[in-house]
């Protein structure tokens, strides 16, 4: 502490009152006594411990490191002190831990969160604690007493979003360094209103919902931390340096971080893949890296429930129980030359593609195999192949395969093998394409399926059935010819489908009724990048990501029918991301019962909404009116002052210069549209 000093301007002599006297109201900084006391906290300064010793000619070169590091987090103090490593004057070395000043507290509460066993390389891992807290450090006993055991902290709902009275939805946006988290609200509420909760610098790289929108995961350099419930506080870290790609296991139960070294200075991780249990952070099983070190490793690709996970390897594919992070059956499954198999999203079945070792021989195939008891449940052989798709429906009731068969150098058809999961002995259509093939979605509630073929840019979109009157058939329900589409994006929900013409075609959207076979609206949102459905299927957001156009950054809200419901333009827009939900608890038997009394419950919703718009519109009067009276209010007090100082200025100036007929008064009328109704005639 320091003592108390007097001012220092209590021995200067001031002049006299008569000489210098100070205007009354006009209050002199300089003359009132200091009342804030220094800050000796140091609480924006960290230690970062386990560094590498090094003599002086590398200090420089290890403190570029760290500013490198450090500065993606917070700004570092830039007057030359930011960075502290004391030496050793005996050796001549560094001592192995450094001091970083950053110009914010919060930067430094992060910074620990952060890089607190951050790998510099294998025998370096950053042990990273605040300042303050280095005497606590210092005061540990040399004798170990066992801590006492962690009290349980409650977590909270970390679903409570869902319990909102108006069921909306939530998504995370990010732009600059900012990221935002809002509710899906109506056009007429406020931003502030819509704002769940903001953060600057919150990640590295961008965000990833877990599949059930329990977690919200950030990026970063030392690993990923994944964050819940209302205020979305820490409920994860997980250490696993330069981590670049993220995939939860279904069922939200495991994580799987993935790294590969994309640049030259990055060293190779002997630990390329781990999987993490989310629950407890534990790490349940790593994987090194195979193949190409400077590109990703096969990625592991989960059953629907979560119970297997399985990747390619030569010759063979390799399933894993999730139980005990094993092969099962202690063996892979060999299938010579294997390039490709998906699940299905509703049975632990594998659909893999072979292609023709000897097309004399041994033709390409796609075989349907049971999990765990490895039992073939289909296979079809397929002659000239010269690429192939595969596409599961949704809800794991078909499967269509996109063959394209090259009949010679200038000649390629096109045709699709159409499994019937759900039917004994899995019976195969086959449907012949004239054209060249350029998108396929199945309906996910339903048994249609679009289908956009042609020639580039204007194609035709053909829209298909698998029951045809309640039999097994497919059959052609209508073609929209000659349509500038590349892209077919169904609600979840089923019913409704986006035509879109993405990338060159500059994001024009064609709003499609499939029930009524009829176009709802057609709009556009140009130099549009990306296009996603909430989970509902009631809305749509187009958003211009600058990760691919540096322009006309933002996104666009439509509801299902193509109304546009929120613009918002913002610099340096990266990412939109909905909120997932879980699957639903309801039965078949309760759904179908919830959408018989659906007009019931359209009628209570659309009073609800007429009442809500009712209440912004009055509140956006009341809010005109409250500023129109401030505005009279402040022009009768000018006025006042005005009248109050008339005499004095007409004195000093000796003549009427401010008389009120020397000044014009214009009076200016300004429309703005209410109401806007279009009817067709």
């Amino acid at each position: 502490t320091f003592p108390s000093c007097p001012p220092i301007y209590s021995n200067i002599a001031m002049p006299a009152e008569s000489r210098w006297k100070k205007p009354d109201g006009d209050d002199d900084e300089d003359d009132v006594p200091f009342s804030k006391e220094l800050d000796l906290s140091m609480d924006n300064v960290i230690v970062v411990d386990n560094l590498p010793i090094v003599p002086p000619e590398k200090v420089e070169k290890l403190i570029n490191v760290l500013v490198k590091l450090y500065s993606k987090i917070g700004a570092i103090v830039q007057d030359g002190n930011g960075v502290y490593m004391p030496m050793d004057e005996k050796t001549n070395e560094s001592k192995g831990f450094a001091y970083v000043e950053f110009e914010e507290v919060q930067c430094a509460v992060q910074a620990v969160e952060q890089t607190d066993g951050h790998r510099l390389d294998k025998a370096h891992v950053f042990r990273v604690w605040r300042f303050p807290e280095f005497d606590r450090i210092l005061a540990v006993p040399d004798t170990y007493q066992p801590p006492p055991p962690p009290q349980y902290k409650e977590r909270g709902n970390l679903r409570q979003w869902l319990l909102d009275s108006k069921a909306r939805d939530q998504y995370v946006i990010r732009y600059a360094d900012e990221s935002e988290i809002f509710w899906n609200d109506g056009p007429e509420s406020k931003e502030e209103e819509r704002r769940v909760f903001e953060r600057k610098k919150w990640t590295d790289t961008g965000h990833q919902w877990s599949p059930h929108g329990t977690y919200l995961a950030t990026f970063h350099r030392p690993g990923l931390r994944l964050w819940g419930g209302d205020q979305f506080e820490a409920a994860g870290r997980f250490m696993h340096n330069n981590v670049k790609n993220l995939d939860f296991s279904p069922c939200e139960r495991f994580l799987v971080t993935t790294t590969w070294c994309d640049r030259p200075s990055d060293k190779e991780d002997p630990e390329a893949v781990i999987i993490w249990d989310v629950r407890t952070g534990e790490k349940k099983r790593a994987f090194k890296h195979e193949g190409p070190k400077d590109k990703p490793m096969e990625p592991f690709k989960w059953s629907h429930d979560g119970k297997y996970f399985a990747k390619i390897a030569p010759d063979a594919i390799q399933v894993y129980s999730s139980e005990d992070m094993k092969l099962v059956d202690k063996k892979s499954i060999k299938m010579p030359a294997v390039r490709e198999f998906h699940w299905s999203p509703a049975q632990n079945i594998l659909a893999a593609f072979v292609p023709a070792q000897d097309a004399a021989q041994s033709p390409a195939r796609v075989v349907l195999m049971d999990i765990p008891s490895r039992t073939e449940l289909r296979q079809k052989n397929l002659f000239s192949v010269a690429d192939v798709g595969m596409y599961w429906h949704p809800d794991g009731t078909y499967l269509a395969v996109k063959v394209d068969r090259q009949k010679s150098k200038k000649t390629t058809t096109f045709s699709f093998e159409l499994f019937r999961l759900k039917e004994r002995d899995i019976p195969i259509e086959v449907l012949e394409i004239p054209t060249q093939v350029v998108n396929f979605a199945w309906e996910p509630k339903g048994h249609r399926f679009a289908l956009v073929h042609g020639d580039p840019p204007r194609v035709d979109t053909s829209f298909y059935t698998m029951l045809k009157e309640g039999k097994a058939v497919v059959s052609l329900l209508k073609t929209l010819e000659k349509k500038p589409v590349n892209e077919v994006l169904w609600s979840p929900a089923g019913h409704h489908v986006v035509l879109a013409g993405m990338k060159s075609l500059n994001g024009i959207l064609n709003f499609f009724n499939a029930d009524d076979m009829e176009t709802m609206a057609e709009d556009e949102h140009f130099m549009c990048t990306d296009l996603v459905w909430d989970p509902t299927g009631r809305y749509l957001c187009s958003y211009v990501s600058a990760f691919r156009q540096p322009m006309e950054n933002g996104y666009v809200i439509w509801n299902f029918a193509g109304k546009p419901q929120l613009r918002v333009n913002k610099d340096k827009f990266f990412q939109f991301i909905w909120r997932p939900r879980p699957p639903s608890l309801l039965s078949a038997k309760q759904e179908r019962e919830i959408r018989k009394d659906l007009p019931n419950y359209s009628a209570r919703y659309m009073e609800e909404d007429r009442q809500a718009k009712e209440l912004a519109e009055s509140a956006s009067l009341r809010e005109k009116q409250a500023k129109r009276e401030a505005f009279e209010e402040g022009e009768r007090a000018r006025k006042e002052r005005y009248l109050a100082t008339q005499a004095a200025r007409r004195a000093l100036r000796g003549c009427l210069t401010d008389d009120e007929d020397m000044y014009e008064l214009v009076e200016e009328t300004f429309e703005e549209v209410l109401d806007l109704k279009e009817e067709r005639i």
